[in-house]
């Protein structure tokens, strides 16, 4: 591996196996909350699925110009890709409308989409 290249990233994100774990576990399982493959979240990212499944394994850093593009492949933000707390505008705890939003948002992409039918089906008809 070429340090000249790792040494700027080393300074941003030290190389820490832990680190390294988390940030693969928790792309593992945003793509799998959307009901991705590994094939399919490359082609959004223009790389190859040996590309990404690197990263996936914690074998291949993620360059931080790929952050915004990959969290919106994985329909997350860079803060929860990064495992950073989100940063909520509103004080307090969450409503249980935005909790239940929040759940739906974890679902695979399919189960998504059946609820949104069946939401956009009751906002047609009360209005």
């Amino acid at each position: 591996m070429n340090t000249r290249i790792m040494r700027p990233l080393n300074l941003i994100f030290p190389m820490d196996s832990d680190f390294n774990n988390a940030m693969a576990q928790r792309l593992i399982q945003l793509r799998k909350n959307e009901g991705l493959t590994q094939v399919e979240v490359a082609e959004r990212l223009g790389i190859s699925q040996g590309t990404y499944a690197h990263y996936e394994r914690g074998f291949r850093r993620i360059p931080l110009e790929r952050l915004p593009s990959l969290a919106q492949a994985l329909s997350t933000t860079e803060e929860e890709l990064l495992g950073l707390e989100r940063k909520n505008g509103k004080r307090g705890p969450a409503s249980q409308l935005e909790r239940r939003f929040e759940a739906i948002r974890k679902l695979p992409q399919t189960r998504q989409k059946e609820i949104l039918k069946v939401v956009d089906a009751l906002l047609a008809q009360a209005s």
